[in-house]
């Protein structure tokens, strides 16, 4: 199992998952549940789901032992695994979640008993770290920096004043019927840093849904940086102040990204790509790209439109 995809939780069987939320199963069934995965790419013992018809390609190549889908989803060849066939996947996760996912809670104690800190980390007042936090060797903990349960830290990283790691992201399903609230998506992951990264003040990195968020070796963010959950981002990127990343985007090494930029979240940012200060982001871009505008596109193309729109029509 790969952790940046998936979460463990105690052993199921599958029919007491099916139970829990009322589904159908259909397909090899006998299999107990030892993890909640992402759909792609899946892992033996793991349960994931299908809400969107877009997504549907992934699971002829997924690997979990089980699947979410709605009714009518129809098996692909590819996939061999057991469906469990429910009205509203994206609720039926969600009463998953809840129901064998689990937080550790906060103690007490500004720096929880059960952390594995190396002695030569630096920890500034007003830092707190929860359970089972790692951290490595030289990083520094400016004032007031909160590390939620279950977040590793890399070696010779530096967290700015009032970084938050590992809250939960920004996850509700739609209500189920008129009247009825937003319902909150539990999110039972955590955000691992790599060694050398460095992140501006009052930044936040939110813990994924399953898996792990990841900071890749040797990424800078600026302040007022916002990392939603399931991103992954490549080592030695550049992040300027207040950028936004939507959740589950992949940003690939070594990519510049200039201030006030937000990006979707499903969407993957290649290799060496430099995207332009104030630009919006809301489809992949290809490796090497240079992009500017809302939307974004490249920047010989946004050159030409802006010099087009700054020019005097002639008398």
């Amino acid at each position: 199992m790969d952790r940046l995809n998936a979460t463990r939780i105690s052993p199921q069987a599958i029919s007491a998952l099916a139970a829990a939320v009322g589904a159908e199963l259909d397909g090899p069934c006998a299999q107990d549940i030892t993890s909640l995965c992402t759909l792609e790419p899946g892992y033996s013992g793991g349960l994931s789901f299908l809400a969107q018809g877009t997504y549907a390609k992934h699971l002829n190549e997924c690997h979990a032992s089980a699947v979410l889908v709605r009714m009518d989803q129809e098996r692909p060849e590819g996939y061999e695994g057991c469906l469990l066939r429910v009205e509203s996947p994206y609720h039926a996760w969600a009463q998953i979640l809840h129901q064998y996912g689990a937080h550790t809670p906060w103690g007490m104690d500004s720096i929880d008993p059960s952390a594995d800190i190396h002695p030569s980390v630096h920890i500034a007042p007003g830092v707190r770290i929860g359970a089972h936090v790692k951290i490595g060797e030289g990083t520094i903990l400016h004032p007031n920096v909160i590390l939620y349960p279950h977040t590793e830290i890399g070696a010779h990283c530096v967290l700015h004043a009032s970084v938050v790691i590992g809250s939960d992201g920004f996850g509700f399903a739609p209500p189920r019927k008129k009247g009825a609230g937003l319902e909150k998506i539990m999110h039972i992951g955590q955000v691992i840093l790599a060694d050398h990264v460095e992140i501006g003040a009052n930044s936040c990195i939110d813990r994924a849904v399953v898996g792990a968020t990841y900071i890749g070796e040797g990424t800078k963010l600026d302040n007022l940086c916002q990392i939603g959950h399931n991103v992954r981002i490549g080592q030695s990127c550049v992040l300027a102040g207040q950028v936004g990343i939507a959740g589950s985007a992949s940003i690939g090494h070594g990519v510049q990204i200039g201030g006030q930029v937000g990006i979707a979240g499903h969407i993957s940012i290649g290799d060496g790509v430099r995207i332009g200060a104030q630009s919006g982001v809301h489809k992949s871009i290809e490796p090497g790209k240079t992009v500017m505008g809302s939307p974004a596109v490249e920047a010989s193309v946004f050159r030409r439109k802006f010099a087009a729109s700054n020019m005097k029509p002639r008398s």
